[in-house]
């Protein structure tokens, strides 16, 4: 196991002009998947992990992540390109539960990573989130990130209150918040933390 974070905290969103493309901000653990050299890379928030070591580090895996491993790890291995792979949301160990998703992994960036484990090429955009897969085919024990409304400009604090009374009311179920995307960089809005509403802090 290497000692190493590959993915960075999100920045807030702060209410900038420009066209957005709105998902949901799910209350997960950050996680990574990569294929390097014939061989599947597990990132969590500290530490990069191979799945052939899977037996020695699985007091160090998420809650569920091990079996799930087991299960699904040498597919999703076979079906990502060398040196490529996704970051994605780890369900299940948060406040907020989902029965209306039935996935553990929810992608919500592309990227590609190299022999020094450096990670290029972040893409949030979700017609480019099938490219780390082998002839764009996702397995089915994958899923992205739920899509909610694109804006035409980029909307005001008072615009994502409204969308997410209107969005809350249609899932049935607390919602963390939202992830705003434009020209391939997020930031996020949040309402529910730790088990409460709250108005969003930029």
């Amino acid at each position: 196991m290497i000692k190493k974070t590959l993915y960075g905290k999100t920045p807030r969103y702060n209410g900038e002009n420009a066209v957005a493309r709105v998902t949901e901000k799910l209350d997960g653990s950050n996680i990574g998947f990569f294929k390097l050299n014939g061989e599947l890379l597990i990132a969590q928030r500290n530490n990069v992990l191979q799945l052939s070591e899977l037996e020695e580090v699985k007091d160090k895996l998420y809650n569920g992540l091990y079996q799930w491993l087991l299960d699904n790890g040498e597919e999703l291995k076979d079906s990502l390109h060398e040196e490529s792979g996704f970051f994605g949301e780890w369900i299940g160990m948060g406040q907020i539960k989902y029965p209306d998703l039935d996935k553990r992994v929810y992608i919500f960036a592309k990227a590609n990573i190299n022999e020094e484990l450096e990670v290029r090429n972040v893409y949030y955009d979700s017609e480019l989130l099938l490219y780390p897969f082998i002839d764009e085919d996702v397995p089915e024990f994958v899923g992205f990130v739920p899509f909610v409304e694109i804006f035409e400009a980029y909307p005001c604090i008072e615009e994502l209150d409204l969308l997410y009374a209107v969005y809350c009311n249609t899932v049935d179920r607390p919602v963390e918040g939202f992830v705003v995307c434009y020209r391939n960089a997020i930031k996020k809005y949040v309402r529910y933390k730790r088990g409460k509403l709250e108005d969003h802090m930029e």
